[in-house]
């Protein structure tokens, strides 16, 4: 498993920093989560895809930063 997939799998389910990448791959290999962590490292989520295409379909409508 890539260190980019145990990264988002960590983040995104809250595990300790004390549980290592190793036993972290073990346990999700093979997982929705596993596949959700992989699928958004490639991909925006579709909130910020629609947002994109309505600031360029409606420039007054993008959000200010």
């Amino acid at each position: 498993m890539d260190k980019a997939v145990i990264d988002a799998i960590r983040e995104k389910e809250q595990l300790p920093d004390s549980m290592t990448d190793s036993e972290i791959a073990k346990e999700y290999k093979g997982t929705y989560t596993a596949a959700r962590a992989a699928v958004s490292l490639n991909h925006k989520p579709l909130d910020q895809v629609l947002a994109d295409a309505m600031g360029k379909v409606f420039p007054f409508m993008k959000k200010k930063k």
